[in-house]
């Protein structure tokens, strides 16, 4: 049993991947990921890209340095980041999974946002297997980071180790330092995935203040409902569950086993 990507999860994750971004308020040269060219061309236009950036203001004309940044030296990594970061603002995921990508080749594994920012819109243009493969490196290479093991999870979701996806939301969970709805609206979904109803209840209860507007809280809470008061014979947990379920916007979000469950026959 599987669902489709959980945008609205995703999009809060990437809500964190700007960190390297306040580097562009005390901007030098010295700050970069990889070394800064040894070009005055280079020295003169690449702030004023960064400024346009931090500014988000004519983001066209910031892809264009970026891109004669790359021409002036193809191995400074940071102009691939930043055309990935302005393609991405503009709505052009493809292009910025691409430059994302150059952006983390070239880093050698340095920068945990050029793996966070690949991983996520990696996702989001359907290459899960790569999104994956990037969230196991955050893992790796940077342990302390609670990403890694939250975009694992994420991605189990949609490849369908529902099993993996727990035992990395469980390390998340450790991780952060504090509770996080996203976080625990993940467990809860992965444990409903998983059968595991009745625990996966407790969750949807800690977030219900912050997201009972979402169709992925409402639809899978209500299964989880559903499933544990038919096993109880409690009608007041089925009606609960066919509230939930109705609340649900966009019901092909969610997988054909919880719709085959709460519609009406």
């Amino acid at each position: 049993m599987k669902t489709k990507v959980l945008f609205f999860l995703l999009l809060g994750l990437l809500t964190h991947l700007n960190a390297q971004s306040e580097l562009t308020k005390n901007f030098d040269f010295k700050s970069t990921t990889c070394n800064f060219p040894d070009n005055q061309r280079a020295r003169d236009i690449f702030p004023l890209g960064i400024e346009l950036i931090q500014k988000n203001l004519y983001l066209g004309s910031a892809a264009e340095i970026m891109t004669e940044m790359i021409t002036i030296d193809s191995a400074f990594c940071d102009a691939y980041y930043w055309a990935g970061y302005v393609f991405r603002k503009s709505n052009m995921n493809k292009e910025a999974v691409v430059m994302y990508y150059m952006a983390d080749s070239l880093a050698q594994n340095k920068s945990l946002e050029y793996k966070q920012n690949l991983a996520s819109i990696s996702m989001l243009v359907g290459a899960d297997k790569v999104a994956r493969r990037k969230y196991e490196e955050i893992k790796k290479y940077f342990p302390s980071s609670a990403e890694g093991f939250y975009g694992v999870a994420l991605t189990s979701t949609i490849i369908g180790d529902v099993d993996y996806g727990l035992e990395n939301i469980h390390i998340a969970e450790e991780k952060y330092k504090e509770p996080n709805a996203d976080t625990q609206l993940l467990k809860a979904i992965l444990l409903t995935l998983n059968g595991k109803h009745a625990e996966s209840l407790l969750y949807y209860e800690k977030v219900k203040n912050k997201l009972t507007k979402t169709d992925h809280y409402n639809g899978n809470y209500a299964l989880s409902l559903y499933e544990v008061g038919t096993m109880n014979n409690d009608e007041k947990m089925l009606k609960l569950a066919r509230k939930l379920y109705n609340k649900v916007k966009n019901k092909d979000e969610l997988t054909e086993y919880i719709r085959s469950k709460l519609e009406k026959k």
